[in-house]
């Protein structure tokens, strides 16, 4: 099957260049998500608790991908679910972003 703008090789309907981006992807994800939790043990804070949670939800981004590319999550699901993946994201860093500066106002005023 020739897709225009398409490089890579396959070994029948196997996309070998979209295993090794999306094992690269989940890699990389899970290692950022594992120094946040690692974070978060140390801290405990709730605003390290919201960032660790916004890096759990990247993790799932390459496992849609996988689900999808090997055909157990259609296309249209895979995409509502990886925009609902972003939204969730960007929310949980908008709350840590927010508690933690909520809470430097409140040890400022305790000083």
């Amino acid at each position: 099957m020739n897709v225009p703008g398409h490089v890579g090789g396959h070994w029948g309907a196997f996309h070998v260049d979209f295993t090794i981006v999306l094992g690269a992807s989940a890699l990389a994800t899970a290692a950022l998500c594992l120094a946040g939790l690692t974070a978060y043990r140390r801290r405990g804070s709730r605003a390290y608790l919201l960032v660790a949670l916004a890096l759990v939800g990247l993790v799932a981004q390459p496992v849609l991908g996988g689900l999808a590319m090997v055909g157990a999550v259609s296309p249209a699901t895979h995409h509502t679910l990886e925009h609902g993946a972003d939204a969730v994201v960007v929310l949980l860093v908008l709350g840590a972003v927010y508690d933690a500066r909520a809470t430097d106002g409140r040890r400022e005023v305790r000083r």
